[in-house]
């Protein structure tokens, strides 16, 4: 009888290990296949093209692709393409600051406008995945400078898409990356910063992606407020500033958050009337307040808030709660998001629906 009891539980035992066992057994598989689909995706590449993304030298590689193509638009962005699937699938793991070169050398070939034209869906995959790469921790970590450089290029280049949606998600996943280093290194941020600025205010991009729009000028009025990016970038902070305002004075944008907006403006007016940035920008406060005293007497704004127009007053008085708040926050951020930033090099970066590899970004 006890036999039989040992036989049933030691039959049981193995029933509820072998899942697991097979398991076990499936994982080195998957990843030896996706192991060989990456030396695929590297050895389907021309060898000019392979040796040049092997040596990780973008000039190389840009070379190889434009005498490759022979002039021809479609094929400049297929090869492109295959040479950022590989840095990112097969090298970024490894090298993550050659991948980042690789990846820039990729997204410079879609810059060009009859590239974008001839071949909108590569354009899309490239800029998309350069986006996924420069907002991964250890690019920012590893090379802050090549990484902002790589946000910069594919933010200009998503800008002359003609996609709306493109341009906006990009711009605002870079500026968000560009917050995550605003105190490691302020000159990356800024540069981040000023290039999806630059896109989200062009009137395509503002209203064909409102919400994203006003999600990138919010995190950028945020970033000119630290005083470490201020005395990095004075000049650049007030340009900023005053694109921020811009965004969040359309109206569509205005409309679909009233109070962030106003948020942005006290935040943007507290930034250019710090010292550091007066001093710099001396014409800044005076073209800001232009901005703002407007952006109080247009009628959209004051019908989607019937507060509108006090509330800009009380920026420009320096006594809304807004202001006050912002003009508290620049002195007092330093050391929290020095904090932030050690909590950044080691987060894991959940992606957007908009970044996933398996989605594709709407048309506008």
């Amino acid at each position: 009888m006890k036999k039989s009891v040992y036989a049933v539980a030691a039959a049981a035992v193995l029933i509820t290990a072998l899942p697991a066992v097979a398991q076990q057994g499936q994982r080195p598989q998957a990843q030896q296949g996706q192991g060989a689909q990456n030396t695929a995706n590297m050895n389907a590449l021309p060898p000019a093209l392979r040796a040049a993304v092997m040596a990780g030298n973008p000039s190389a590689i840009a070379r190889a692709i434009a005498t490759l193509s022979g002039n021809d638009a479609a094929q400049a962005a297929n090869l492109a393409t295959q040479v950022v699937r590989v840095a990112e699938q097969q090298i970024f793991s490894t090298d993550p600051k050659t991948a980042i070169a690789i990846a820039q050398a990729a997204v410079t070939t879609v810059k060009d406008i009859p590239v974008q034209q001839n071949a909108p869906q590569q354009t899309q995959e490239v800029i998309t995945t350069a986006a996924r790469l420069f907002i991964r921790p250890e690019a920012l970590r590893i090379a802050p400078e090549a990484t902002a450089q790589l946000a910069a290029s594919a933010i200009q280049a998503a800008s002359t898409t003609n996609n709306a949606a493109l341009a906006a998600s990009t711009a605002s996943q870079a500026v968000t990356a560009a917050e995550k280093i605003m105190v490691a290194n302020p000159a990356a941020a800024v540069q981040i910063a000023s290039a999806a600025m630059q896109s989200v205010r062009q009137e395509s991009v503002t209203t064909g992606a409102p919400q994203e729009a006003l999600q990138t000028a919010t995190t950028a009025a945020r970033i000119v407020l630290a005083p470490s990016v201020q005395a990095a970038a004075p000049q650049q902070v007030a340009t900023i500033a005053a694109a921020a305002v811009q965004v969040v004075s359309n109206p569509v944008v205005y409309q679909s958050a009233p109070n962030a907006a106003i948020s942005v403006m006290a935040q943007s007016y507290a930034a250019v009337t710090t010292q550091t940035v007066s001093a710099a920008a001396p014409n800044a406060t005076a073209a800001m307040t232009a901005q703002l005293t407007q952006a109080a007497g247009t009628t959209s704004l004051n019908q989607a808030n019937p507060a509108n127009g006090s509330q800009i007053d009380a920026i420009l008085a320096k006594q809304s709660p807004e202001f006050q708040k912002a003009t508290a926050t620049a002195t007092t951020t330093q050391a929290p998001q020095q904090a932030a930033q050690q909590n950044n090099n080691t987060e894991q970066t959940v992606l957007p629906a908009e970044l996933d590899r398996n989605k594709t970004t709407s048309q506008s």
